[in-house]
């Protein structure tokens, strides 16, 4: 039976770890080929060094768009084009309205905004009518939520982006959509938690699903996004939270 990215040439960053890492491991037990960028690359080469299906692990820092250029150089030897462009790269500081700096507002907006477009930007000339463009956005650009307010607009302008790459780019056949996890079991949800297990057990008591989110059930919904399973899915978000926002 093929595999759904059977010899497929995709791009994933921020896939040192957390929902990146998972993407990208799930797209290589799919069969595709990788080219994997993360700003961690000693990391990254100890989970992807040796697999034939990588192509190349480049240090990138995503916020800069001179290093983003190292992925486009490699995408560009391949003489291939792509599947599917994951940019996974995101977070930000988490401050009540008054305490925000223009310093962490840029960093916030340059991890989640600036990194996804520019990736996809720079890409955009090695994508034919099969690829699919894959955005990382979250629940909490539609919900809100305290004490987070430029990490939950910076996620609501990727989940606009998709709908418009899809308006711009759907006559190049170029599909574009987002998946808005909640509650995820990475680092960031780590920090956000921060040991405190009555806070995290709130959090698993809202979650109709019962358990908080893997990374590997994000992989999932970004895999059918990529893949031509969706091939009639554009524009869309899909939301993957456990019914969190359903509650």
């Amino acid at each position: 039976m093929r595999k759904l990215l059977e010899k497929e040439l995709c791009v994933v960053t921020g896939a040192g770890n957390g929902i990146g890492r998972a993407i990208a491991e799930r797209f290589i037990s799919e069969g595709a080929d990788l080219i994997v960028a993360t700003r961690n690359v000693e990391a990254a080469k100890k989970i992807y060094e040796g697999n034939s299906q990588v192509v190349d692990i480049l240090e990138v820092d995503a916020t800069d768009v001179k290093d983003l250029e190292k992925i486009t150089e490699s995408v560009k030897r391949t003489g291939r084009k792509l599947k599917a462009v994951i940019p996974v790269v995101g977070n930000g500081p988490q401050n009540p309205i008054q305490e925000i700096t223009p310093e962490e507002f840029h960093l916030t907006m340059n991890l989640n905004v600036f990194s996804a477009f520019f990736t996809v930007q720079k890409l955009i000339p090695f994508m034919s009518n099969k690829s699919s463009i894959v955005l990382i956005s979250s629940i909490a650009g539609f919900q809100g939520g305290k004490n987070a307010i430029v990490y939950n607009a910076a996620k609501a302008a990727v989940r606009s982006m998709a709908r418009s790459f899809t308006g711009e780019l759907a006559e190049k056949g170029i599909r574009a959509n987002a998946i808005s996890p909640g509650p995820t079991e990475t680092q960031a949800f780590t920090d956000f938690v921060g040991g405190d297990e009555e806070r995290r057990n709130n959090i698993v008591s809202q979650l109709p699903i019962g358990h908080i989110g893997k990374p590997s059930e994000i992989a999932a919904v970004a895999l059918f996004l990529a893949s031509d399973e969706s091939s009639y899915v554009t524009g869309a978000e899909i939301i993957a939270d456990g019914g969190f926002t359903n509650r």
